[in-house]
């Protein structure tokens, strides 16, 4: 069964798969069994789940002296505290884990590896070594020509400087990462751009062009099927409609009764999460 496969299981299923394949002596098997629930719990933001699977995949992985087990897990490893915002064991880990990529010439699993060790320094509070960070991780993936992870870390980076209430920097550096976006046709990427640059309008008290990009923004979370955010934005776009041009309200007014239209009904689901972790973290996601 591969790890595809694993994904449709139940992860307690798996979980004792694992274990009896662990005291069968098939220890591969249960290092990628415990990996693979690791990552199934993390797409769940089922974070301390995901440690466990991750530490007890990573001890059978260094039992085998399996690099590019030991390699990949401990990435996940320290994907996992950096959710769990366990920021110096996350820098520990994911600095080993860039030195193992490294050493093996996996220079995307590198990258990875220093991306993440610029979110785990800016959740400790150290911007000025995250930024450092960033655009390392930034020119790494260039020169593999993964624009995905460019926009990603630009797009990073520019909220950093948002939470910095660097304004300027912010919008700066936002509409680089939304110019990739674009270049990509990244929908969602397009729609978190959107929707940051939107804030920052609205901070600075540009109502017109807060609007314009709150509706943006929505149109593209829509066509990304990520409805429950779509109808956010689109909420606060409706917010303003009174706080611009006559002409921009007819303009906008005319998509935003399209989008409510074509919007399915909000579910129970939907509706009761509001509890989800960190956005700026679920971009973040362990490699499977």
């Amino acid at each position: 069964m591969s790890e595809e496969d694993l994904e449709d299981v139940d992860p307690a299923e798996i979980l004792e798969q694992a274990a009896s394949a662990l005291e069968a002596g098939e220890k591969d098997t249960a290092a990628k069994m415990f990996n693979a629930v690791g990552n199934i719990y993390m797409s769940v933001a089922e974070f301390e789940e995901a440690h466990k699977c991750f530490e007890d995949s990573l001890k059978i992985y260094k039992e085998l002296n399996d690099e590019t087990g030991i390699c990949d897990t401990m990435y996940n490893l320290g994907v996992a505290r950096i959710n769990l915002e366990q920021w110096d064991e996350a820098i520990a880990t994911l600095e080993s884990a860039r030195k193992m990529f490294e050493k093996t010439s996996n220079e995307s699993g590198a990258a990875d590896a220093i991306y993440g060790l610029a979110l785990a320094s800016l959740g400790q509070g150290s911007f000025e070594t995250a930024m450092e960070h960033f655009k390392k991780a930034q020119r790494a993936y260039k020169s593999l020509e993964n624009e995905q992870g460019v926009a990603s870390v630009i797009m990073d980076m520019g909220a950093a400087y948002a939470d910095k209430e660097d304004w300027t920097e912010a919008e700066t550096t936002i509409k680089k990462a939304l110019k990739v976006y674009r270049e990509i046709d990244d929908k969602s990427g397009i729609a978190d751009a959107c929707s940051l640059l939107g804030d920052i309008a609205e901070t600075s008290g540009n109502q017109k062009k807060a609007a314009e990009l709150f509706v943006e923004a929505a149109q593209n979370y829509y066509e990304s099927e990520i409805f429950d955010i779509a109808r956010e934005v689109l909420e606060r776009a409706e917010q303003k409609m009174w706080d611009v041009p006559k002409s921009t309200r007819r303009r906008l007014r005319r998509v935003i009764d399209e989008l409510t239209d074509a919007l399915p009904e909000e579910t129970d689901e939907e509706e009761g999460d509001d509890d989800d972790f960190d956005e700026d973290l679920l971009e973040f996601q362990a490699d499977e």
